[in-house]
C-alpha cells in the first residue's frame, strides 16, 4: 500500500501546481449550477417540498452529485492511449499492479477536483438558497461514502476503459455510462422523483451509489442509511474490482505490439 500511496502522493503534488485548471473548470460547474438553481427555484414555486426535499436541499443536493460526477479524472482517455500506444507493455514489468497505479492517479486527481468544486459552490449555493439542517459530526461518514463512490466509479470505468484491448475506442462507452450516471444514477434529480418502479430499480443499481446515495446522506444524514451505503459500496467495488482484474489479465494475455 505504501508504494500506491507515493503514487497518489506524488500526483497530487504535481496536480496540485496546475490548480488554475481546477479552478476554472469548477467556475463553468458553477455557471451550470447557477442556472439549474434558478430552475428548481421556477418549478417549486411556493411548494415548500416536492417528495421530502425543499428547495434548499434540492439545491445542496445537485452541488454535491455534480462535485462527485465532474471531479472525474482523464483515465478512459488514458488507458485508451496506453493500450492502443502500446505504453502499457512498459508498464507489464513494473513492480505494481496497473490498475492500482490508475486507482492511486485517479483518486489524488478528483480530491483536489472535488474539493474544488465543492468549496466554490458552498459559497455559491449558500448565497442562492441558504443553508439546510446540517450536522457537521457527520462529516467523517460523508467523507468515507464519497471515497467509497469515487472508488466504485474507478473501477467501473476501468472496466470500460479496459475494452480498448479489443476495440478501437473506448470512449462511446464512457459517453453512455456518464449518461447513465446523470439519469438512473441520480446525478440531475433524487431517483424519488422517479416512477415508482423505476426508482426502486435505479436505488439497487451501483450507478447510484456513485451520486444518488451519497449526495441522500448528505442532506438527509441517516445512521442505519449510512451502514447500508457503505456496505453496498464495498461490495460493488469487489464485484468490478474482479471484473477489472479478469479483464485485464484477459486483455494482456492477447496483448499484440506493433514494433513494441
Amino acid at each position: 500500500m505504501k508504494k500506491y500511496f507515493e503514487i497518489g502522493k506524488i500526483n497530487f503534488l504535481n496536480n496540485i501546481i496546475y490548480f488554475g485548471e481546477f479552478f476554472f473548470k469548477a467556475i463553468f460547474i458553477l455557471i451550470i449550477l447557477f442556472v439549474f438553481t434558478h430552475l428548481w427555484i421556477a418549478v417549486y414555486g411556493n411548494r415548500p417540498s416536492i417528495d421530502g426535499f425543499t428547495i434548499a436541499m434540492m439545491v445542496w443536493y445537485l452541488l454535491f452529485t455534480e462535485s462527485i460526477i465532474t471531479s472525474t479524472s482523464s483515465l478512459v482517455k488514458d488507458v485508451n492511449r496506453e493500450i492502443q500506444g502500446g505504453e502499457i507493455a512498459y508498464q507489464l514489468n513494473k513492480p505494481y499492479s496497473y490498475i492500482g497505479y490508475h486507482l492511486a492517479k485517479s483518486i489524488s486527481y478528483r480530491i483536489i477536483s472535488f474539493s474544488t468544486i465543492f468549496a466554490l459552490g458552498c459559497l455559491l449555493v449558500y448565497y442562492l438558497v441558504g443553508g439546510f439542517s446540517f450536522s457537521f459530526s457527520t462529516v467523517p461518514l460523508i467523507i468515507v461514502v464519497v471515497l467509497l463512490a469515487m472508488i466504485l466509479d474507478f473501477f467501473m470505468m476501468m472496466c470500460i476503459a479496459l475494452l480498448a484491448f479489443w476495440f478501437e475506442d473506448t470512449n462511446s462507452f464512457s459517453w453512455i455510462y456518464g449518461k447513465i450516471l446523470f439519469t438512473i444514477g441520480g446525478m440531475l434529480l433524487p431517483l424519488e422523483f422517479f416512477p415508482g418502479w423505476l426508482s426502486k430499480i435505479s436505488q439497487i443499481l451501483p450507478f447510484s451509489y456513485v451520486a444518488y446515495h451519497p449526495a441522500s446522506l448528505f442532506v438527509k444524514f441517516n445512521l442505519e442509511n449510512f451502514i447500508s451505503v457503505a456496505g453496498v459500496q464495498i461490495l460493488y467495488i469487489v464485484l468490478f474490482s474482479i471484473i477489472a482484474a479478469i479483464i485485464y489479465r484477459i486483455g494482456v494475455r492477447r496483448l499484440n505490439i506493433n514494433g513494441g
